[in-house]
């Protein structure tokens, strides 16, 4: 006997498959609604200020005419975003980080009018920009702090002393606790942190103040730079009028520098200060820079802290010479070194829904240069032109051309996926295959990491496809069977795209095979 459903039912079951649908089609849009920084080719560092011993990053000039020749320049060489480094009235401590005032250039400089001018070119030239901060802590001569010192000498309690830690003693218990991800004192191999973290006696203020970087003043003097309070409400929302203000410049995300370090804070604080206000103005890149490089799982400042992006210290580690697993891999002539990094720290981040960016290192050797930069182009990560002048600031020869790929096929954005493909020789031959997100393409790339040339063969038991096609010369490989010969120069790589057997896309978000 067959029941029938009341009316009432039936227009539910009706409504509930329609509400479905409308919920499937929002999905599958918002996956296409990816950030800018997800198909980026490259992003250069540069700075505002003069290069000094003091401020050594690549001049970037607010004079229009010079700037658009410049951008273009960069362009041309694959560069797709511009890193503005400590763009604000700054010291002389960390290439400017020690903000002075956090609303205005350095004096001198030009206006923050000539900053949106600056923004605005960049983007009619294609290229997007971001800021590089640290919210953590003052300059020791910056306005806040000294408005603050002024305040807690005459034994005033206001906004603006707040912002910091105070003490009448130098031996005064810290000023906060810490955790896993925010910590107050790193427990580090050979980290001792009474030699920068403590009480320090301020003149101006006949108190003391809490520090944990130590500064230079214009003269190479050392100083103490002042942290800032994240323990309490005034600093954090003092903190997202700073990204507001910045971010209502038009650029287009932030770097924040040493976030894990900055005092009292948390997740939920970093959040609605920072990556929360960033997320505001759009899908717009945000990155912790220390976040992920203190042994947690890099993971979590995507899924809880809400970062879009996060520094690979699975390549390495730039405050520790030893911990380079990619120059390590090129040098050796190892690719699984280099395997085994992307393994347990790229891909980890990627499975989180968070992209990654690397700065490009210097490797003595040319051909390991090229070699290591074409790996970085390739892998997922977002390559930075990070390194002060004289080092590396210009892709090697032929990295351009990879650079310039990047945005033109998916299997090469930064969100994309990746798994090894046995070959001939795993020792020396590296061969990988890359697919899109959304399913929408799949690249072969096969690395020669030895310096003489190999004939590779490819096991393509391991890909569904049958056909090839070169990206450099555009030549199609018909295969037969399931091998793959090509022949690699020393150092040499090829990309294939891969094509055949029509491959069923799955759209993994709603569950739909598109046939």
């Amino acid at each position: 006997m067959i029941r029938r459903l009341p009316l009432w039912s039936c227009l539910l079951i009706v409504l509930g498959i329609a509400i479905s649908q409308v919920m499937i089609a929002q999905k599958q849009v918002s996956a296409k609604d990816q950030g800018w920084y997800v198909s980026a080719g490259a992003v250069r560092r540069v700075t505002l200020k003069p290069t000094t011993k003091y401020w050594r990053f690549q001049h970037l000039s607010l004079n229009p005419d010079v700037a658009r020749q410049q951008i273009l320049k960069w362009k041309s060489e694959g560069i797709t975003a511009l890193e503005i480094f400590a763009p604000e009235d700054g010291g002389d401590s960390y290439d400017g980080l020690d903000a002075k005032n956090r609303y205005r250039l350095d004096p001198g400089l030009g206006s923050m009018a000539d900053f949106r001018r600056l923004v605005a070119l960049a983007h009619s030239l294609g290229v997007r920009v971001t800021v590089f901060e640290n919210l953590g802590y003052s300059a020791v001569d910056g306005v806040q702090f000294e408005k603050a010192e002024d305040a807690v000498r005459k034994g005033e309690v206001n906004r603006y002393t707040k912002m910091f830690f105070w003490s009448q003693s130098a031996n005064a218990p810290k000023p906060a606790a810490s955790n896993s991800n925010f910590f107050c004192r790193p427990k580090l191999p050979g980290y001792n942190p009474t030699k920068s973290e403590f009480w320090q006696w301020s003149p101006r203020a006949k108190a003391y103040y809490w520090t944990r970087w130590p500064g230079k003043d214009a003269s190479g003097n050392t100083l103490h730079l002042p942290q800032y309070n994240w323990s309490g409400s005034v600093w954090p929302e003092e903190s997202s009028k700073v990204v507001h203000f910045w971010m209502n410049t038009g650029i287009d995300g932030m770097v924040l520098d040493a976030v894990n370090w900055y005092v009292g804070a948390d997740w939920q604080k970093i959040d609605h200060s920072i990556t929360d206000v960033i997320a505001s103005y759009g899908n717009e890149f945000s990155q912790p820079e220390g976040g992920g490089g203190f042994g947690e799982d890099p993971g979590g400042w995507v899924t809880e802290g809400n970062f879009t992006n996060i520094y690979d210290y699975g390549l390495g580690i730039w405050w520790k010479k030893t911990d380079r697993p990619l120059v390590t891999s090129v040098e050796q002539s190892d690719p699984a070194i280099l395997e085994k990094a992307l393994r347990s720290y790229h891909d980890r981040v990627v499975a989180a829904g968070g992209t990654l960016y690397f700065p490009v290192p210097q490797l003595d050797a040319p051909g390991d240069q090229r070699f290591a930069e074409a790996l970085i182009a390739t892998s997922g990560d977002l390559p930075c032109y990070c390194d002060p002048v004289g080092k590396v600031t210009v892709p090697a020869e032929g990295i351009s051309q990879l650079l310039k790929l990047k945005p033109e096929n998916p299997a090469l954005y930064q969100n994309s996926l990746r798994r090894r493909i046995p070959t001939n020789d795993d020792a020396h031959i590296y061969a990988i295959e890359r697919y899109a997100a959304d399913n929408s393409e799949r690249l072969l790339l096969v690395f020669n990491f030895s310096d003489v040339p190999v004939h590779a063969t490819i096991d393509l038991g391991a890909i569904h496809g049958n056909e090839f096609i070169d990206l450099f010369t555009r030549q199609r490989t018909q295969t037969v069977g399931e091998k793959l010969t090509t022949s690699l120069k020393g150092h040499g790589y090829v990309i294939f795209k891969i094509e055949g057997y029509g491959r069923r896309k799955v759209t993994m978000e709603s569950g739909i095979r598109n046939d």
